[in-house]
């Protein structure tokens, strides 16, 4: 289950999401709605972030440089 959410959270990174689109961040999936402990709840919203950072990394590695100060030899 542990990968299965932190790979959510890295496809949601991967298509452009923010840390805010969580889904367990939503009303509807917090411990006061689910009764579930807290901290069962907050683990999960933590290996989500964990997924969703690898995610953003994943992608800025990906990305050729773009920067206008760039050198290029000829």
């Amino acid at each position: 289950m542990q990968v299965d959410i932190q790979k959510l959270g890295a496809d949601a990174a991967r298509q452009g999401l923010t840390l805010l689109d969580c889904p367990y961040l939503r009303s509807a999936a917090m411990p006061a709605q689910t009764g579930e402990p807290v901290h069962e709840w907050r683990s999960r919203v933590e290996m989500w972030k964990a997924g969703w950072k690898d995610g953003v990394r994943s992608r800025v590695v990906g990305r050729a440089p773009s920067s206008p100060f760039t050198i290029t030899r000829r």
